[in-house]
């Protein structure tokens, strides 16, 4: 049976880039490597990355798959929740990337699979890279041959941006849509709206639509209205 390409809608946000990821310092390591992955530099087939929610997981995921198709390899990207269902990861091994994000929704039934699947993956010589909010040691697999393979390659956390690598991202994030913003507009944001990358990215993505829209600036009265609406 021929399973359809599982793949995100890249090309369509400018998150789903290398270019538009800003690791911060403690995440320089895991950037590079992650990259090197891709481009053949290193000389690994697998990477797990970990950390909270909005550390730039699923980012760096988007930005791996993007990075292959634009090579016209195959790439297969597949939550740890949608691997659940039987099969899914049956051919994948012929892909040439395969990303699983949230790895820590994958549920007790499947960790044999996935665990054969690695194993796989490893003969086809085909590049894994895993993403969870959990660390090995606390995914609670009941299966220690998985936990093993999951550890077969480099392991990151990825730790939250400090504020003024917050900020840096904010600005890149506005720049990257071709907009214009003022010190006060990022100081208001950073006051007023949750330190939350996902949150952020929404918002830019609102005051973009708006600006468009209205043929204004990024202004504070603009980001008021946008609260308002939302509201």
């Amino acid at each position: 049976m021929q399973h359809p390409q599982l793949t995100l809608p890249l090309g369509i946000v400018p998150s789903s880039s290398f270019e538009s990821f800003l690791p911060g310092k403690a995440n320089l390591n895991a950037f590079a490597t992650i990259k090197a992955l891709c481009s053949g530099e290193l000389n690994e087939q697998q990477l797990l990355l970990w950390g909270d929610r909005s550390v730039g997981k699923t980012h760096l995921l988007s930005a791996a798959c993007a990075d292959f198709t634009a090579k016209g390899y195959q790439v297969a990207y597949l939550t740890g929740e949608l691997a659940n269902h039987t099969h899914a990861l049956h051919g994948l091994e012929s892909f040439e990337l395969v990303c699983v994000d949230d790895l820590h929704l994958l549920h007790s039934t499947s960790e044999e699979a996935l665990f054969h699947f690695i194993n796989r993956c490893r003969e086809s010589q085909t590049r894994m890279i895993f993403a969870s909010r959990n660390s090995i040691d606390n995914m609670g697999y009941g299966l220690p041959d998985l936990l093993t393979r999951l550890s077969w390659g480099p392991v990151f956390q990825l730790q939250t941006l400090d504020d003024n690598e917050l900020s840096t991202v904010l600005v890149h994030m506005i720049k990257l849509r071709g907009l214009e913003v003022g010190d006060d507009v990022i100081e208001y944001v950073l006051r007023r709206y949750p330190r939350d990358i996902s949150v952020l990215k929404q918002l830019v993505d609102q005051l973009d639509s708006a600006s468009l829209r209205e043929q204004r600036r990024i202004t504070i009265p603009l980001i008021k209205s946008i609260s308002a609406e939302t509201a």
